[in-house]
């Protein structure tokens, strides 16, 4: 269960974006929609690529940093959540399914509708919601994280195979983000 939503954001970076870094009490994640980014965790850094994900744990000081060459889009969301299963995290990378990438198109969908300030700065401390917003917006968005994260859990914990269905919406999917 998600307690709280602290920030969502889709970037879309210049080629030579570079966010020096930030250590919080709460979770974190990083999804490349297009292109690729570096980032720190702590004293290590990785290439995340199209279609990966990465999760920084509370208190990890994490960074971004565009290769140069390449303009990434990004998801950034960071959220509190207590749960016991939150551990299988720590320290994840991984790419993200079909379902998945839908959940994560879901949440910035509803996100455009509810949330006023820009999804677009990486500096926005504090959200603001849109006073026009459709019902249940921030619920909807809660809901679709929550799926999202359990989804994730579910694949990796039971080593489940693509879903022969996932295959029908690839291509519909491939565009939703950006």
């Amino acid at each position: 269960q998600i307690e709280e939503l602290f920030s969502l954001h889709y970037f879309e970076y210049m080629s030579t974006f570079s966010f020096p870094g930030e250590t919080h009490d709460f979770w974190e994640f990083v999804c490349v929609d297009k292109g690729e980014v570096t980032i720190g965790a702590d004293n290590h850094t990785y290439v995340l690529r199209k279609g990966e994900i990465a999760f920084h744990e509370p208190n990890e000081f994490h960074n971004v940093q565009a290769n140069g060459k390449i303009a990434p889009n990004l998801v950034v969301i960071s959220f509190s959540c207590d749960s016991s299963c939150m551990k299988q995290f720590r320290n994840l990378i991984t790419t993200i399914s079909e379902t998945e990438k839908t959940f994560l198109a879901q949440i910035i969908r509803e996100a455009r509708h509810c949330i006023a300030t820009p999804l677009d700065n990486p500096f926005t401390k504090k959200m603001e919601r849109r006073t026009d917003s459709p019902f249940a917006s921030d619920q909807m968005i809660q809901l679709y994280l929550e799926l999202l994260l359990l989804s994730m859990l579910r694949r990796l914990n039971q080593k489940e195979k693509p879903d022969p269905s996932e295959k029908s919406t690839r291509k519909e999917n491939d565009t939703i983000l950006y």
